[in-house]
């Protein structure tokens, strides 16, 4: 009993040690779930080695010490990854923990691990086993991953320190991270024992399906670099192409998103921007001129028009006050005479909203001064046969 509370005391001590060291709350959370049984296995397997203590049934303090840690290490994992944890997802966990731990226990899990390891494919002079293919995936896997966060962290970073424009900062995480995947994709193949020169054949039948296949794609990709790596569009820019108006919410490498005025997120591939014509209406800078048009009456006085129109819309909140508001005369129409109110924005997304407020005042002032818009008329004659 007394050895075992020398046991219980150092896993303790240790335990201790790493939750002071841990800064981060994700690592907390594992530290808390499967801190104690981890130092207890490490404790057990020390005792053992040095050999310092007689305790009875070392072994199986460490089986069972090891298989707690490795069920609660993957519960504290899925709590991060998913904030909440249901009964069957701990049912499932323990269940591939307990059968984990019932094949190593009868022995079964040595004869996997022979199958595993012995080879079943063969490109050239090397041999590739079930292991190899298992241990490569997750190696690629955890790389691809990794890429991810690195390229989330580093944008996070320069959001934060403003030191680069939206299509630089964009760029570069972009970069990185493609060049962590490819890293991945190199060890992985160490691991699988094979070279490039092996793979000489499968890689020039990719580049005869990229060359048909792909094309699209990596069309698309070259163009999500020209687009990161210039100033032609930038994130938050109001565009417009084939007709689609909206906001850029994320330049990618493959495609670009897109959000409309409705709220819709349209998915555009890059080749579409860089291909066709674009409108860029916040390229230089936000502001745009609203043009309205109207119709009065011959019986108007057109000047009198021009007047009321200006001092009205002059007070009108979202313009810009600097630029002057212009009434153009623009020709004698069939039925009415025809005007083309001009103002000006600086923010291009509130176009619909400001140029609908001036209907208003428009519509408005023309009613207070008895001012008429004439409908359109047509005369019809009617001959007797």
């Amino acid at each position: 009993m007394r050895e075992l509370i020398y046991l219980l005391g150092l896993s303790l001590f240790f335990f201790l040690i790493i939750l002071f060291l841990a800064k981060k709350q994700s690592i907390k959370k594992i530290i808390i779930y499967s801190g104690f049984p981890f130092c207890f296995f490490i404790s057990a397997i020390l005792i053992k080695r040095i050999n310092i203590l007689s305790i009875n049934y070392i072994d199986l303090l460490i089986f069972f010490s090891f298989y707690l840690f490795l069920f609660l290490f993957s519960l504290a994992l899925l709590k991060i990854y998913k904030r909440r944890i249901n009964l069957k997802c701990g049912a499932t966990i323990f269940f591939l923990v307990t059968l984990l731990a019932y094949l190593h226990h009868s022995k079964y899990l040595n004869y996997i691990i022979i199958f595993l390891r012995t080879p079943r494919i063969q490109i050239e002079d090397k041999k590739i086993s079930l292991s190899g293919i298992i241990i490569s995936g997750l190696i690629f896997f955890s790389f691809f991953k990794f890429s991810k966060f690195i390229e989330d962290r580093i944008k996070a970073k320069i959001e934060k320190t403003s030191l680069l424009e939206s299509t630089r900062s964009g760029l570069i995480p972009i970069i990185i991270r493609y060049t962590i995947i490819v890293i991945g994709f190199f060890i992985s193949l160490e691991f699988l024992n094979i070279d490039l020169t092996s793979l000489k054949v499968l890689i020039g039948a990719l580049g005869v399906g990229i060359g048909f296949g792909l094309r699209e794609i990596v069309n698309n990709l070259i163009s999500g670099i020209i687009l990161l790596s210039d100033k032609t569009v930038v994130k938050n820019d109001l565009i417009e192409v084939k007709g689609l108006i909206g906001r850029v919410e994320k330049i990618g490498i493959r495609t670009t998103t897109i959000r409309t005025f409705n709220n819709f997120e349209v998915i555009i591939p890059n080749t579409e921007l860089v291909n066709n014509e674009l409108i860029n209406h916040t390229h230089s800078d936000s502001i745009i001129r609203i043009v309205i048009p109207i119709g009065i009456s011959y019986s108007s006085d057109p000047f009198l028009v021009k007047e009321i129109l200006t001092k009205s819309l002059s007070k009108l909140n979202g313009i810009l006050k600097d630029h002057p508001i212009e009434v153009f005369f623009t020709e004698f129409g069939e039925n009415s005479l025809k005007f083309e109110i001009s103002i000006w924005i600086d923010d291009p997304f509130k176009r619909k909203k400001i140029e609908s407020e001036a209907r208003f005042v428009i519509w408005k002032t023309l009613k207070e001064n008895k001012i008429e818009i004439p409908y359109p008329q047509l005369d019809v004659h009617l001959k007797k046969s």
